[in-house]
């Protein structure tokens, strides 16, 4: 049997079949050395990149460029669909930078201390822990053409939140709370009137914040395996004082996993 063997390595079939359980050894080598390294997220986000590519959905930076400072009166003429998804992908892009990470990584990655309760279906849209609240100030319609957006709240920094939100999972040691721009970040048409979700039915004036909240799955050694993460638009009711909050269209069942 080992002379059969030696007889067939020899020939040119043989070196053939040794060139390629080569090439797969490699193959294996490079997949669990990005498995097993920082890299892989950074992997992931260029491989995310080429298929939006290929697939003619812009990347959210993409999008950023091309929608950022549009009027809404113009925006709109664009497929809502399509909208969505791009917004759909920021909100995946920022649930994923915590893919992996323990309950004090998530902690040290925030401004303060994470709400790790399970997603409960029958509990309020307000459960889990608060990202942040985006405020659309004006939305390029009015005299002066401007768009004008602020990002407050939650426990994401700022500067942080505009990377992670595109995928870039770089970390600065920031505490920033508040960022006002010129620019909009986000499409669908529940996210870019100040007024709230417009789906036909009458709801209360005045001004509704978006706020993107997420909850986290661990696996067995402690690592967040999965992040649920919504968008909602909310406002303070004048008479009751209580919060009204609205789900958003393509933006509530949105899951990421590792």
């Amino acid at each position: 049997m080992l002379i059969k063997l030696r007889e067939i390595m020899r020939s040119e079939k043989g070196q053939s079949l040794a060139e390629w359980a080569l090439v797969a050894l490699f193959a294996v080598g490079v997949f669990y050395f990005f498995r097993e390294s920082s890299l892989l997220s950074q992997v992931r986000g260029s491989y995310d990149n080429v298929g939006r590519y290929l697939s003619s959905t812009p990347s959210t930076e993409q999008a950023i460029n091309k929608y950022g400072k549009i009027a809404n009166s113009v925006l709109r003429q664009e497929s809502n669909d399509l909208r969505i998804a791009l917004d759909k992908t920021s909100l995946q892009n920022l649930a994923g930078v915590f893919l992996g990470k323990t309950k004090a990584e998530i902690n040290a990655m925030l401004t303060g201390n994470a709400n790790f309760n399970k997603y409960n279906p029958n509990q309020a849209l307000n459960q889990g822990t608060l990202l942040f609240d985006y405020y659309i100030k004006s939305t390029g319609d009015g005299e002066d053409g401007a768009v004008r957006t602020v990002f407050d709240n939650g426990l994401v920094a700022k500067d942080n939140l505009l990377n992670w939100m595109q995928g870039n999972y770089t970390q600065f040691q920031s505490t920033e709370k508040t960022r006002e721009s010129d620019c909009r970040y986000f499409f669908s048409d529940d996210l870019i009137d100040p007024s709230g979700v417009l789906n036909g039915t009458p709801h209360q004036a005045g001004e509704y914040a978006v706020s993107v909240r997420c909850t986290f799955a661990f696996n067995s050694q402690g690592q967040a395996e999965s992040v649920r993460i919504w968008a909602t638009r909310n406002k303070k009711d004048t008479e009751t004082g209580q919060w009204i909050r609205n789900e958003t269209d393509g933006l509530m069942n949105i899951v990421v996993t590792k």
